[in-house]
């Protein structure tokens, strides 16, 4: 579903998501990416709705009014989706010439894929040898709903700018969320980007996807949950879930607080009791997912979770989701694919926005 372009020197890749657009522009030379430029714009309620275009016109203005506000050196975009309305599939096919594969794959996406074929846009990707040389390859097959892309393109559009391609969020974080140093023969990482309304999840084999998913669990969830345990706003609720105080990590302190004397032990525990039993239910949710890719033939086991998007800003959730599944779990640090930083954010900004950028970078960082 990703046409690959050559946008002259910089590729910019854009993230759209109930809360916010979130953009990034970067440059590819010698083997290194350098930052030139980030955008985040937060969106008004219903303009996304679970990952699909509630209102395009709303969209397409605030699009406009987002580079308007910005110096992105183009308007060529790589744009994201992520909702029910694409599925993403792992086919085992026999060996086969590439025209062959062609027609095969739109056979087998017939029995694999639970939506029209005639309604969607259909893409794959050759992952490799799916055992010994010779027995055949392991096929990423794509679709998405046609409508519903079209829906994206056309405010992207109106909003004054072209989307020279579609890809699905849960693989651009294979570009960017994991780890150079995890190509080898290690075992499987899983990438899970927590997003406002959902999180995409991606089990990697080296530098390959083995299996995607869509959880229904997002940051949204762990609001909701602190806003009924604490019976708090959902603004308030928000608030106590991102303050490190109330977070995952160690047990709450019982005295301190900020200016204002705001600090509330009653009101952390049970704020914390909410993120508690948010994060329960996504490892639930990612615990059937990698039980799922053990049971597949040739399947390495998962070593390791990398957590990205808005809920690596709740303090602790990696190492609790962790604890939860028994694996090694810290946040991803796409940033560190790039070489330099020659953008409008310092080295600090850089490091506190990563966890939501990843996405974005991985739409912009064009493949090899």
């Amino acid at each position: 579903m990703r046409k690959v372009a050559r946008l002259g020197s910089t590729s910019i890749g854009m993230d759209i998501d109930r809360g916010a657009i979130k953009a990034v522009e970067v440059s590819y030379r010698g083997g290194e990416y350098a930052l030139r430029h980030v955008g985040y714009h937060r969106l008004p309620p219903g303009t996304i709705v679970d990952g699909e275009v509630a209102d395009e016109g709303l969209l397409a203005e605030e699009i406009g009014e987002f580079w308007e506000a910005h110096g992105f050196g183009n308007k060529s975009v790589f744009i994201g989706i992520a909702n029910r309305n694409v599925v993403a599939r792992v086919l085992e096919m026999p060996p086969m010439s590439s025209e062959d594969l062609e027609g095969a794959i739109g056979f087998e996406a017939e029995e694999h894929i639970p939506m029209p074929l005639d309604e969607s846009v259909l893409d794959h990707v050759v992952l490799g040898p799916r055992g010994e040389p010779g027995e055949g390859d392991r096929v990423l097959v794509v679709a998405a709903q046609r409508e519903m892309v079209q829906r994206y393109t056309s405010a992207v559009r109106a909003g004054g700018l072209r989307a020279v391609g579609v890809d699905v969020k849960a693989l651009a974080l294979t570009r960017s969320a994991l780890p150079n140093n995890f190509f080898g023969d290690e075992g499987a990482v899983v990438l899970l980007d927590v997003g406002p309304e959902i999180s995409n999840l991606v089990v990697a084999e080296g530098e390959v996807p083995a299996m995607t998913r869509f959880v229904p669990v997002g940051f949204s969830n762990f609001v909701g949950a602190v806003a009924r345990a604490a019976d708090l706003p959902d603004d308030e609720a928000e608030k106590r879930s991102l303050d490190p105080r109330t977070g995952l990590g160690d047990e709450p302190e019982e005295t301190g607080g900020e200016e204002g004397g705001d600090w509330d032990p009653a009101l952390a525990y049970d704020a914390r009791r909410g993120l508690e039993e948010a994060a329960a239910d996504l490892a639930e949710e990612v615990r059937s997912s990698i039980e799922y890719h053990h049971a597949q033939p040739h399947a390495r086991e998962v070593v390791r979770l990398l957590l990205s998007g808005e809920g690596a800003l709740i303090s602790g959730l990696a190492a609790h989701l962790g604890e939860l599944l028994g694996l090694p779990a810290e946040n991803a640090r796409p940033a560190e694919k790039l070489a330099t930083n020659r953008s409008n954010i310092s080295e600090e900004q850089l490091r506190a926005m990563e966890p939501v950028l990843a996405v974005a970078l991985g739409l912009a960082m064009e493949e090899a």
